[in-house]
């Protein structure tokens, strides 16, 4: 007898199958991670959160300062003197994905890297609903006033290379040199897990379930070799996503990349014009280095790097590599980095 689905149950077949596949080719290591960084059952599953407190203790050190800027309660660390540099993570991640960057580039910079609005122990702002591209790129440049940053270089990953482009586009005047690592901002397929979790039964219940194990899996898949993942940073990544109020700014920040990854509006990249070192996962499966020819149309002064085994987070994978082309690009701009960028052409033949 032949069974006809609907095609609301036949995409939910589709995803979870997709799903299963997924777990049994790479799960084995990322469920064990999974269990490590959690203390408990029902931390594993997703049921419960991790207290504020606990989190703070674990995650703030001698530089950490928190500002209040826009319903947001920014927490960053600020280290080094000499010319600023902001650094931006992206989505579901901290400022610690920084951590071996910090270091090298605060001998001869202020360092001031922040847990982007709506992650990290920063949060969201009181109403969930008001968390969105705006009122994080708003929240953004409150920041930087707050600290009276007239002139300022900026690096961003992923998401917070996006915001970073934002503010760089809307305050040409005020960015010196911008770094942009494999940054989201132009219409692009979508990987099928983020069609999964923003489906609606899904998304439902997402607000309030999030598995550390779906975290470290995912974990997984961005970065380019899975082997280069420190327990660490499982335990990081999931102890973030059971921050209190974390798990819905979670599913809200994944429709916020499927609306801006099908939004055909130009960008206002083209008023750029800060000196930008694009920085690319040549195996990145969320942002695909091919659309660094999208920053490069708009952004003619811009250059590209290209790591060719790293994924969507090159300065957490690879950090001793990106922070001497990074410092180096600081400090004087193309003509240090110029033997070490390519075409894209030269990019997508694997050159």
């Amino acid at each position: 007898m032949r069974t006809n689905h609907s095609p609301f149950i036949q995409r939910l077949l589709t995803l979870l199958t997709l799903l299963i596949l997924t777990v049994v080719v790479s799960g084995c290591s990322a469920i064990g991670a999974s269990m490590k960084a959690t203390p408990t059952l029902s931390n594993w599953a997703g049921f419960t959160s991790m207290p504020l407190d606990d989190l703070k203790a674990r995650y703030t050190n001698e530089y950490s300062r928190f500002v209040r800027v826009k319903g947001y309660t920014i927490h960053y660390q600020d280290r080094g003197s000499g010319d600023p540099v902001i650094l931006m993570h992206g989505i579901f991640s901290a400022l610690q994905t920084w951590d071996g960057w910090v270091g090298e580039l605060a001998k001869t910079h202020r360092v001031i890297a922040l847990d982007m609005p709506g992650y990290g122990l920063t949060g969201g702002p009181e109403n969930p609903d008001d968390f969105d591209e705006e009122s994080a790129l708003d929240a953004f440049e409150a920041f930087v006033n707050k600290l009276d940053l007239d002139s300022v270089s900026l690096a961003g990953n992923s998401l917070g290379g996006y915001i970073a482009a934002r503010y760089a586009a809307r305050n040409p005047g005020r960015v010196s040199r911008l770094i942009l690592l494999d940054p989201f901002g132009y219409p692009q397929d979508t990987p099928w897990i983020l069609g999964l979790a923003t489906f609606p039964p899904v998304a439902f219940i997402g607000n309030y379930i999030q598995p550390a194990w779906a975290v470290t899996l995912n974990l997984n898949w961005v970065y380019g070799d899975a082997d280069r993942i420190q327990q660490k940073d499982y335990v990081r990544y999931v102890q973030m996503n059971q921050r209190p109020g974390a798990k819905p700014l979670y599913i809200r920040t994944l429709k916020m990349i499927e609306a801006r990854a099908e939004n055909f509006d130009p960008p206002p990249f083209k008023r750029i014009t800060a000196e930008t070192l694009l920085m690319w996962g040549g195996e990145d499966n969320w942002v695909p280095v091919s659309l660094a020819g999208k920053w490069m149309a708009d952004i003619p002064e811009a250059q590209l790097i290209v790591y060719p085994s790293a994924g969507h987070i090159p300065m957490e994978e690879l950090p001793e590599t990106t922070v001497r082309d990074a410092a180096r690009f600081l400090d004087r701009g193309f003509e240090a980095v110029g033997s070490r960028t390519i075409s894209l052409e030269q990019a997508l033949k694997g050159s």
